[in-house]
C-alpha cells in the first residue's frame, strides 16, 4: 500500500474520545470501524488494526456461561463484527494491537477463553477506584519477548479498568506479562517468524496517566512504525 497509512480504530461503546486522541496527539490517522455502522468494507482502506475496550465479550464466543457472574451488558454485534476485522487483519498481515476488551477478543478468536468475574473467581480487584479514576498496579514482563523488547524493562506501572482477564490462553500466543496477582496482563504471538505484529495488553495504553511511560509511548512507536510498513 502507498500513500497515507490510516489505522482502523475500532469503535468502543465507552470512552472512545480518549482512543481518537491519542491517536490524534500522536498525528496518525485513522478510520473508525463502527459496528452500528457495519462500515466493514473500511478495513480495506487501513494498513492496521487497534481493537479497543468495552462491554463484555458475548459469553457463547468462549463456551462460557458460569455462575452468571457475567454483567450482562454484552453487544454481541459488536463481538461478530471485530471478529470480522480481526480475521480480515490476520488473513491480510495486519499489525494488531488489542486493547483490555480487544486482548480478550483477539484470545477467544483463537480459542482461548476468559475469567468471567475476576474478584468472583480469583479474589481479586482490577476494576476502576471510582468512575473516573483507574486503578494502577504493577506488572512483570517475561524476558524475551516483544512487550520486553518494547519496554526494556522486568516491571512497571500501568492503569487498570476490567473484571474480566484471559484464562485458558488463545492457540499460538504466548503471555508476555502478568501482574503480581497472575492475572494476565499482555499475550503475543508465541512464534513471529513470518507473522505480523501482534500485541494485545489489558491496560488502557491511551489514557495512561504519564503519556511518556514506556506501556503507552513505546506501544504507540512500534505500531505506528509496523502501520507504516505495511
Amino acid at each position: 500500500m502507498s500513500g497515507t497509512k490510516f489505522i482502523g480504530l475500532s469503535k468502543s461503546n465507552s470512552s472512545f474520545p480518549k482512543y481518537c486522541k491519542w491517536l490524534e496527539d500522536n498525528d496518525l490517522p485513522y478510520i473508525v470501524l463502527d459496528w452500528e455502522k457495519n462500515n466493514f468494507d473500511d478495513i480495506k482502506k487501513c494498513s492496521s488494526l487497534i481493537l479497543t475496550g468495552g462491554v463484555d465479550i458475548f459469553p457463547e464466543f468462549y463456551n462460557d456461561w458460569e455462575d452468571g457472574k457475567n454483567r450482562g451488558d454484552y453487544i454481541p454485534a459488536r463481538d461478530g463484527f471485530e471478529f470480522k476485522l480481526l480475521e480480515y487483519a490476520f488473513s491480510n498481515n495486519y499489525p494488531v494491537l488489542g486493547i483490555c476488551r480487544g486482548l480478550q477478543l483477539i484470545n477467544c478468536k483463537l480459542n482461548g477463553s476468559l475469567i468471567n468475574d475476576i474478584e468472583t473467581i480469583r479474589g481479586t480487584n482490577h476494576e476502576k477506584i471510582s468512575p473516573t479514576e483507574d486503578r494502577i498496579h504493577n506488572v512483570n514482563v517475561k524476558e524475551n519477548t516483544l512487550l520486553h523488547e518494547l519496554v526494556e524493562d522486568n516491571s512497571g506501572s500501568i492503569n487498570s479498568s476490567h473484571h474480566q482477564a484471559i484464562d485458558r490462553v488463545g492457540e499460538g500466543l504466548v503471555v508476555s506479562a502478568k501482574a503480581d496477582d497472575g492475572i494476565i496482563e499482555a499475550v503475543e504471538w508465541d512464534n513471529k517468524e513470518g507473522k505480523p505484529f501482534l500485541l494485545a495488553v489489558q491496560w488502557h495504553p491511551e489514557r495512561m496517566p504519564d503519556k511518556n511511560s514506556v506501556f503507552s509511548k513505546n506501544l504507540l512507536d512500534k505500531f505506528r512504525e509496523e502501520t507504516n510498513k505495511n
